[in-house]
C-alpha cells in the first residue's frame, strides 16, 4: 500500500463508499459523474476517468495535489478529466472538503428547464443546511470554461444546478455529508415538481427566513456560501436591502 494511501485510509474508503451510494441512488450512469475530497491543505483524493461509480475500489482512487500533479494512481487509472473545477472550486473555497457532481434525473431535469426554484425558500431544511441551489452557466465538459463557470456564484452557495449538465454539492465537513446534501436537493427538486404538477409552489417569506437563522444558530450550522461572504440567509435569498 502507496504511503499516502495508509495515511488516508479512512478517507479514500469513505470516499468509495460515497461513489457506490450514488451510483445505487441513481445519480450516475455509465462513467458519469466525479467526486473528491481534500485530505490535507495539499492532498486531494479524486476518481478516477472511465471507471463506473458502482465498481469503483479503494485502489481505484487517485490522489493528486492542488496543482494537479498525480501523487498516487495505480497503473491504468487517472484522475477524472474534470478535475480542474474541483481544484479550482478548492483553490476558491479554502472552507470546501468535499465535492460531488453527478447527474440526478430531477435535478438535471431543472437545469435543462432553467428554472430556478431551486434557488427559492421553499423547505426549511434545504435552506438551513444548503442555502440557494444557484445555476452555473452551460461550459464544455473537461474545459478550463467549465472550472471558470462557478466563479461568480461559488461564495453565494454550497450547491449549483449545471444548465444542460448535471449538479454539484459542497460540503466544509466531509465528502460524505457533501452527499447527504445532494440527496436532500434530489428530493426537494422531487417535491417542487409535484408541487408544479399540482398546481404551483408557494414561497416562504422574508419573516420566514429571517425565522429560520435562529434555527440555524440553535443547530451550529455556518452560513452556506464563503465564509464572511454573507450577513444570513436572507440575503443569500432576497437579496440585500
Amino acid at each position: 500500500m502507496h504511503k499516502l494511501q495508509q495515511q488516508f485510509q479512512a478517507q479514500i474508503q469513505e470516499l468509495v463508499d460515497a461513489c457506490v451510494r450514488v451510483a445505487e441512488l441513481g445519480y450516475v450512469t455509465s462513467h458519469g459523474g466525479n467526486l473528491s475530497y481534500r485530505v490535507a491543505e495539499n492532498v486531494v483524493l479524486i476518481t478516477p476517468t472511465k471507471v463506473a461509480k458502482r465498481k469503483i475500489r479503494f485502489d481505484d482512487i487517485c490522489i493528486i495535489n492542488m496543482e494537479g500533479s498525480v501523487l498516487y494512481a495505480k497503473e491504468g487509472r487517472k484522475p477524472t478529466g474534470e478535475t480542474p473545477f474541483h481544484l479550482r472550486i478548492f483553490a476558491r473555497r479554502p472552507d470546501v472538503k468535499g465535492i460531488v457532481h453527478a447527474h440526478p434525473p430531477v435535478m438535471t431535469g431543472f437545469a435543462i428547464a432553467s428554472t430556478d426554484l431551486l434557488a427559492l425558500p421553499t423547505l426549511p431544511e434545504p435552506i438551513i443546511e444548503v442555502g440557494p441551489m444557484l445555476t452555473v452557466e452551460y461550459e464544455e465538459p473537461l474545459t478550463e470554461a467549465l472550472a471558470q463557470a462557478f466563479d461568480d456564484k461559488l461564495d453565494y452557495a454550497n450547491a449549483f444546478l449545471m444548465k444542460n449538465h448535471g449538479a454539484l454539492v459542497v460540503s466544509t465537513d466531509c465528502v460524505e455529508r457533501a452527499l447527504d446534501f445532494f440527496e436532500m436537493m434530489e428530493a426537494a427538486a422531487k417535491s417542487l415538481l409535484v408541487a408544479k404538477l399540482l398546481g404551483g409552489v408557494d414561497l416562504l417569506s422574508r419573516e420566514d427566513v429571517e425565522n429560520l437563522e435562529r434555527t440555524m444558530k440553535t443547530r451550529h450550522l455556518p452560513m452556506p456560501g464563503a465564509p464572511g461572504k454573507v450577513s444570513g440567509l436572507v440575503e443569500l435569498f432576497f437579496g440585500k436591502k
